[in-house]
């Protein structure tokens, strides 16, 4: 268990899973302080809570003391918004390993990851693709215990609404009950459930990776509801 004094670091705490991880981290009594790394300003929410606007490209002249400290990355883009392959890997794959980087040699003690149920180096899809290498590289960063979080689609309020997301929710939600066995990672899942079973899992600090899938995901913040 974490200690009081330990600091949990969010980076990607204005996306749809990050801001439902703040608040739940700024009601958690392990944690002394909550430290985003955001890339445009947002409103401090306690007097326990630091947001620093950061440049992610330049990440190591910003790095916060990550001794002792637990890491949450909900980092992402997507291709629309990023606007290139290029662009998108960049997010996605070189400011998220880069994170785990620095967290490593800084000393953190434990690093949480939103990644996808469909990750993998192998796939032949450029989305998935990346966001498969980007879990190895985390995984190989040399930090004492990794949870990696692969969610299905998520749910949830969004500043932005997506036409490509918000077409695969309203073809999915109706299935959702038939979704079972093989199929369950299929399922939606609450962007507030997965930052749930982060904020329960990440300060244990398991020594290791863990991998979370969607239903190890959901089971995960049941527990932690029923507890």
């Amino acid at each position: 268990m974490a200690e009081r004094s330990a600091r949990a670091i969010v980076v990607g705490a204005t996306g749809l899973v990050g801001t439902q991880l703040v608040r739940l981290l700024l009601d958690d009594a392990r944690y002394a302080r909550v430290v985003t790394l955001v890339r445009r300003d947002v409103p401090v929410l306690g007097p326990r809570h630091e947001v620093y606007v950061v440049d992610f490209s330049r990440l190591e002249t910003f790095a916060p003391p990550f001794e002792r400290a637990d890491v949450y990355c909900a980092l992402g883009t997507t291709m629309r918004q990023a606007g290139s392959k290029e662009a998108f890997r960049e997010v996605d794959y070189g400011y998220v390993v880069r994170l785990a980087e620095l967290a490593a040699a800084g000393g953190a003690r434990s690093f949480g990851l939103v990644s996808a149920t469909s990750a993998s180096e192998k796939s032949p899809f450029f989305y998935s693709r990346v966001k498969g290498e980007a879990e190895r590289a985390v995984a190989a960063a040399g930090l004492p215990s990794v949870a990696i979080f692969r969610p299905s689609l998520l749910t949830g309020p969004r500043a932005e609404r997506r036409r490509g997301e918000q077409i695969a929710e309203a073809v999915l939600r109706p299935l959702t009950p038939l979704l079972r066995g093989p199929l369950a990672g299929l399922r939606p899942i609450a962007a507030e459930t997965v930052a749930r079973a982060m904020a329960h899992v990440v300060p244990q600090a398991h020594p290791g990776v863990h991998v979370y899938e969607p239903e190890a995901i959901r089971e995960t913040a049941v527990n932690v509801v029923r507890a």
